[in-house]
């Protein structure tokens, strides 16, 4: 069975980018995927202490609720992750994650983990889609470091409904990708 790995970096349980990532990963199921999330907004989550404890390994020091997310995505097919844009990057429960992935690098800063598939999910308020690009790109970058194969990177712009009501054709793009990514 493929394994799918997620990062939801959004505080809100029912958000823009927490619907599309659920949306997409009923899809994985769907088409016969083991699915593993991970919700970055959980207490406990600790930041980087900066110790260099794993260019010697390939987990981190802290042991935290994302202590098994190194051993999910080394048997991982495909990681996908999903942010909300706030003030021009990607929220703070998801900055703490980006810290904790220095461990995807090899002492050399090689890719420790290459070939896995990886999706990313943005939801912005702003409509122009081009108003946050720079934030999409530098963790697309990231995840291309990592040596993933960035299959599609989804915005969602224009998030300013009260009731994060998402378009149905835009939440079957997303449970379509998800059974793609299988």
């Amino acid at each position: 069975m493929k394994k799918i790995i997620a990062f939801q970096g959004s505080p809100r349980e029912n958000g823009f980018s927490n619907q599309l990532m659920n949306k997409l990963l009923e899809g994985a199921e769907a088409a016969g995927a083991e699915v593993v999330l991970y919700d970055l907004n959980r207490d406990g989550i600790k930041g980087c202490q900066g110790c260099f404890y794993c260019r010697q390994h390939d987990t981190c020091v802290q042991q935290d609720a994302l202590s098994p997310m190194y051993q999910d995505i080394r048997e991982a097919c495909a990681v996908v992750a999903a942010f909300p844009l706030y003030f021009g990057q990607i929220s703070g429960q998801g900055k703490i994650w980006l810290d904790r992935m220095y461990p995807m690098f090899n002492e050399d800063f090689s890719p420790r983990y290459p070939g896995k598939k990886a999706v990313t999910i943005f939801a912005q308020a702003k409509t122009d889609p081009a108003v946050m690009q720079d934030a999409i790109d530098g963790l697309n970058g990231l995840i291309r470091g990592y040596g993933w194969d960035l299959v599609t990177s989804y915005l969602i712009a224009g998030t300013v409904e009260p009731d994060y009501a998402i378009p149905e054709k835009q939440l079957e793009e997303a449970y379509q990708l998800g059974q793609q990514l299988v």
